[in-house]
């Protein structure tokens, strides 16, 4: 094989780009769906985070006044000290005012929690088909009585089964009735003359609950899109390099350009080279475009978020490591695309390439799967647990010790790939096969005979 000529290779790759660029259906899929597909994203992220914000969860109360009616305790109200909180030994009320204490609630901005209370005779279970309320509560026959003589009443929720806003609402429910049974507690034990925390002889700080519970959604939210973002960006990276791919191979022959192309001045090695970088350019460039229209979504979705969504650092640096993965998409789609006679055919021939990327790319999605040295030698998975430890702010070593074996496993499936491509390119019975022939069959072929 002759030394490759970096003329001939420039010459077929700015040919290639150029008749990519003419394609507007090409370019349509490519860049413009993703400008159409990202406003769309925000808004209704943004109306999600609206419709959370502003909640609200009907519970019935069914024997609201056995509950007890004393005053709140000192300092549940003004935040005083523990050690004073509990020294009026009153039973604190659940319900006040008609609502539930705030201190049990999550107050938003205005002031109003996200539980609205309706009180009940008796536990219609029809209020709740007919989605009058969303959870019932059900107090016990004097339960205030009860828990002055130190017995234990007992409370019930009922709720309709298979139903997301119910089941939302007793979640809330059971965690406001948690809260106050605990306040409860310590009042007993004020009053058998122990201290308000005797049952916790430790105090665990747990770095997750301890945070605000509005910085605990955006921390999930963040986690979230450590490991959705690799995951678009192979996405699109595939997208972007399949019609290309398909157009400059299979496409080329339905045209009748492939044997123009084969007996110009350029070796075969030369232009499946130059198809090859024409390939990459053109997944990479969607990639890339993908990644600044992710930018602007999430600049302006921050406006509204008071925590940062995306690292760009980390974002920038993810680009980076996804040039060889861009590299390894282009050689397999050339190489499946050169065997097809036509671009439906060629269309057939890369859904076996989605079915093996996206198990890979689940895969590197699998909650507490990183990066190390058995990973890193699994390719597309070691790219995308690599992007994933960059986009994550994280004080542990950065692995680099799963690099090499990240970069060989690469190289290796690459050159074997653009191998492949090379030996379509050089056999005559795949590059000049006619589109209008039948593919062989593989079972039972039924033979006629003309008389």
């Amino acid at each position: 094989m002759n030394a490759l000529r970096g003329e001939i290779i420039g010459l077929i790759v700015g040919r290639e780009l150029r008749d990519q660029w003419r394609d507007r259906r090409t370019l349509f899929l490519i860049f413009g769906l993703p400008v159409l597909m990202y406003p769309l994203f925000v808004g209704v992220g943004l109306i999600f985070w609206t419709a959370l914000q502003d909640k609200r969860y009907v519970i019935g109360v069914v024997g609201a006044d056995y509950l007890p009616a004393g005053a709140a305790p000192l300092g549940i109200v003004t935040g005083m000290p523990a050690e004073v909180v509990y020294t009026r030994r009153v039973y604190p009320p659940l319900i006040q005012g008609g609502r539930f204490l705030p201190r049990y609630l999550k107050v938003g901005q205005n002031g109003e929690g996200d539980l609205q209370l309706i009180f009940l005779r008796e536990a219609n279970e029809e209020l709740l088909t007919d989605r009058v309320v969303d959870a019932i509560l059900v107090i016990e026959v004097d339960c205030a009585a009860r828990l002055e003589a130190g017995d234990r009443p007992s409370m019930r929720i009922i709720a309709r089964d298979g139903e997301e806003n119910s089941k939302l609402a007793v979640l809330r429910l059971a965690d406001v009735l948690e809260r106050w049974v605990a306040d409860v507690k310590r009042v007993r034990f004020t009053r058998q003359g122990l201290p308000p925390d005797f049952d916790e002889p430790l105090i665990i700080h747990n770095p997750l609950t301890d945070k605000p519970l509005e910085r605990q959604v955006f921390d999930e939210l963040r986690d979230m899109l450590v490991k959705v973002v690799p995951f678009l960006l192979v996405m699109w990276m595939l997208t972007g390099a399949i019609y290309p791919a398909i157009d400059m191979t299979a496409g080329e022959k339905e045209r009748g350009t492939m044997e123009t192309l084969l007996i110009s001045p350029a070796e075969r090695s030369e232009i499946v080279v130059g198809k090859f970088l024409s390939v990459a350019v053109m997944g990479y460039a969607t990639a890339l475009w993908n990644v600044l229209l992710m930018i602007a979504a999430a600049l302006v979705a921050q406006r509204y978020f008071p925590h940062e969504l995306l690292s760009l650092p980390g974002l920038f640096a993810g680009m980076v490591t996804a040039i060889p993965l861009a590299l390894v998409i282009a050689a397999a789609t050339l190489a499946l695309g050169v065997f097809a006679r036509s671009t439906r055919e060629g269309n057939y021939y890369m859904v076996p390439l989605f079915l093996v990327l996206l198990p890979l790319a689940y895969w590197s999605m699998t909650p507490g799967n990183e990066l190390n040295g058995w990973t890193a030698w699994l390719p597309v998975v070691n790219v995308l647990l690599l992007q994933q430890r960059l986009l994550a702010v994280r004080p542990d070593p950065f692995p680099w010790h799963a690099l090499p074996g990240l970069v060989v496993s690469l190289m290796i499936l690459l050159v074997l790939l653009l191998a492949a491509a090379l030996l379509q390119f050089h056999r005559e019975s795949v590059l000049f096969r006619d589109a209008q022939v039948p593919p062989r069959r593989w079972f039972f072929v039924r033979r006629t005979t003309d008389y």
